[in-house]
């Protein structure tokens, strides 16, 4: 009853995971590599790109940072954000979001900027490097400490990540004569015109625009677009809801006083038949975040039937946490004091949580989130409409599974800026600039998808593993004992096992490609080659 609380389980291994070594199959350039490119001549105006981003989350954010930085000849970014300005605290009350984890695939994202953003970044965030499974109120097992050397992973709420990346983003940006930034909140895109490359708000049409890129999550506007404005059968892609599994986010003033302050927590409830389990992240300023993840019931049907067999509490915990998720928040309501001495009963090293009271309030308040996952097969525009690419979960979500989320999006608005360098050279003489500008970003973003495309793959494979095939008995049976064996072992004692997957996804900078391929064993589907990656991708539009 709990499989899908231990999904989200993962993603908390993953965070407190740590780096070691590797390297990206696809090397993120530093600051001192893309200066390189001022030295190409470029005078004339008509080279300048006129950009348009979807989503000011930490995507469509560093992705702005990367083109402010790069010396490719951007004259103007606007950022187009549903919601409010991260800074603006009173909109952002009853925000949903739970700290992220920001590993080292993250962190080499960003400091592909300079190490003056990571820095803005990570004095916003909460550094953690332990992990404590509570079994129970008297057994818990450490799973993760300190390790010397290793820097530690960096907790931090999205708002606080967008903030950092916005005041810097901003302060760069007014230093800068070449181009203007222009984050644009609470603007609502009602449509993507690649046709015309032209983006409606509830306002106005603004552009004509050179690229535009959909930063702006599972349910993306630009993705749609994408698919509208596509060839038939060309660009491809599905999206579903992870049912039953649900969660529900509260932020606490300060740490359950019976948890260690320094660690994040996973708690297993008292009746482990309840099929909801709590996450307890440290945050800044001796804060705290607690997740409580859980599953959708039909407790209404079973209560207007009036059962009441063994295990009924849990069923109204359940109907009582988690409602329809398609109620709005404020037509959610329930019952405080009953919330909150259910959670006490079934998670008591919560007791005692100073401020208690309004997360109890947060909860009832809060709509029930459920995540979604996606997977397209190519993350660029046909060469017959305007330059267009998605990054982060526009392009591949696993919806919390794989820990790894915010980090791959990240890397994906680091990877598309390289795509663009090695790319788009504008020269002095050319006869038809218009053509030449929209040839070169296309193919920009065609490398783009070559390279990015392979990884958001790999990344939903290791996330899912055979998505409802089976392996065949024999394999299957190996294949549990292996993940036994990591488990256990992980490769430190006599070179018995490999490290747990979780381990690999979070603290190295192996590729997503590479350790898919090197864990083949466990899928029943063989994975292609980067060859035969390419030769796909680059067919996708060959109608």
């Amino acid at each position: 009853m709990i499989a899908t609380s231990l999904l989200l389980f993962l993603l908390f291994v993953t965070i407190l995971s740590f780096p070691k070594t590797g390297a990206f199959v696809t090397p993120l350039h530093s600051s001192s590599k893309t200066q390189q490119f001022v030295l190409q001549a470029h005078s004339e105006k008509e080279w300048d790109l006129n950009v348009a981003i979807v989503g000011a989350g930490p995507s469509g954010l560093l992705l702005a940072h990367k083109l402010l930085q790069s010396n490719i000849p951007v004259a103007n970014i606007d950022v187009f954000e549903s919601r409010a300005d991260p800074r603006d605290l009173q909109k952002q009350q009853g925000s949903r979001a739970y700290a992220l984890g920001l590993g080292i695939r993250g962190r080499s994202a960003i400091r592909t900027v300079d190490e003056e953003l990571w820095a803005a970044v990570k004095e916003r965030g909460f550094e953690c490097e332990r992990f404590r499974l509570h079994l129970s109120q008297k057994l818990n097992v450490k799973l993760r400490d300190r390790e010397e050397g290793v820097e530690p992973s960096v907790l931090i709420y999205q708002t606080d990540l967008c903030s950092g990346l916005l005041d810097e983003l901003e302060t760069r940006s007014s230093d800068s004569s070449q181009c203007t930034v222009n984050v644009h909140y609470e603007t609502f895109i009602k449509q993507v015109d690649l046709a015309n490359a032209i983006m409606e708000t509830k306002e106005q049409k603004k552009g004509p625009y050179d690229l535009i890129v959909g930063c702006d999550g599972a349910n993306s506007i630009v993705r749609d677009a994408l698919d509208k404005y596509s060839p038939p059968n060309t660009f491809q892609f599905t999206q579903r809801r992870l049912l039953p599994g649900c969660f529900k986010v509260a932020r606490c003033e300060k740490m359950p006083p019976l948890l260690d302050q320094n660690s994040v927590a996973l708690v297993l409830p008292e009746s482990k038949a309840l099929g909801v389990t709590a996450f307890v992240e440290p945050t800044v300023n001796g804060g705290c975040c607690i997740l409580f993840a859980g599953k959708l019931s039909d407790a209404s049907k079973s209560e207007a039937e009036g059962e009441e067999e063994e295990g009924q509490t849990g069923v109204n915990f359940n109907s009582l946490l988690f409602p329809d998720p398609n109620l709005s928040d404020g037509d959610i309501h329930s019952d405080g004091g009953l919330t909150k001495e259910m959670i006490f009963e079934q998670f008591p090293l919560l007791e005692g949580t100073p401020g208690m009271d309004d997360a109890v309030h947060q909860l009832l308040n809060q709509r029930t989130s459920v995540a979604d996952s996606v997977k397209c097969n190519i993350y660029n525009a046909p060469s017959t409409i305007t330059p267009t690419a998605i990054c982060g979960d526009a392009a591949h979500a696993t919806g919390g599974v794989s820990g790894q989320g915010c980090n791959s999006a990240l890397i994906d608005a680091a990877v598309l800026v390289d795509c663009l360098i090695e790319n788009y050279h504008p020269t002095k003489n050319d006869d038809n600039i218009v053509a030449t500008k929209k040839a070169m970003l296309h193919q920009s973003l065609q490398s783009y998808s070559n390279k990015q495309v392979p990884q958001g793959l790999a990344l939903y494979d290791l996330s899912f593993g055979n998505d409802g095939k089976i392996l065949p008995i024999f394999r299957n049976i190996k294949a549990m004992l292996s993940n036994v064996i990591d488990t256990i072992f992980g490769g430190r004692w006599f070179g018995i096992g490999k490290k747990p997957l979780q381990t690999l996804l979070a603290s190295s900078l192996d590729s997503f490609t590479y350790i898919r391929r090197d864990r083949q064993n466990y899928f029943v589907d063989e994975f292609p080659s980067d060859e035969e990656f390419v030769k796909q991708l680059e067919s996708v539009y060959d109608v």
